[in-house]
């Protein structure tokens, strides 16, 4: 029952995170219209609310184009040579992989730096950490993602066993 519940949130996370920041920009974008043309008194916070939950709905999304390999690929050598399509899904997984992880520190560092200026936004008040903590989030369920993708890849290629559910897309196309 544990393992179920585990499986289904790191199955789900991405889809859920994705779900709720959109939910967010849709309701907020709607509370802005209707204070804006019908009560002719427009808010100021729901455009930058909007936009942090854009920012958090792109960062999020990573891990989920990770797993089902929908980022942009090169793949014009997958369309002439089908038969090394495992190599190179391999190679791009391993260096996009390796890219978010080597983002992951710098991406802490500004995070850091945005808490000590004790920076905020205009609108909402809201710390800008709070903001750009999205990105190291999203670097890491990338980096999670590949892992994940890079171990069922040596599952189907190497030891010849079938793939987890755990990755839809990946490099096992």
């Amino acid at each position: 029952m544990k393992t179920n519940v585990i499986h289904s949130i790191d199955k789900h996370v991405d889809e859920v995170l994705m779900a709720l920041f959109l939910t967010g920009i849709i309701t907020m974008m709607s509370v802005h219209v209707f204070f804006r043309y019908v009560l002719k008194s427009p808010l100021t916070w729901t455009e930058e609310c909007t936009r942090y939950c854009f920012i958090w709905f792109v960062y999020s999304g990573i891990g989920y184009g990770v797993r089902n390999a929908t980022h942009i690929r090169i793949n014009i050598l997958e369309i002439f040579f089908p038969k090394i399509v495992p190599a190179f899904s391999l190679i791009q997984t391993v260096i996009t992989t390796a890219f978010f992880a080597y983002l992951i520190v710098p991406s802490i560092e500004v995070v850091v730096q945005t808490v000590q200026r004790n920076q905020f936004s205009p609108g909402m008040h809201l710390p800008m950490g709070c903001v750009y903590i999205s990105v190291t989030l999203g670097l890491i369920l990338g980096v999670i993602r590949g892992i994940q993708v890079l171990i069922d890849w040596i599952r189907t290629y190497i030891l010849k066993r079938p793939a987890t559910e755990t990755v839809e897309g990946g490099v096992l196309k």
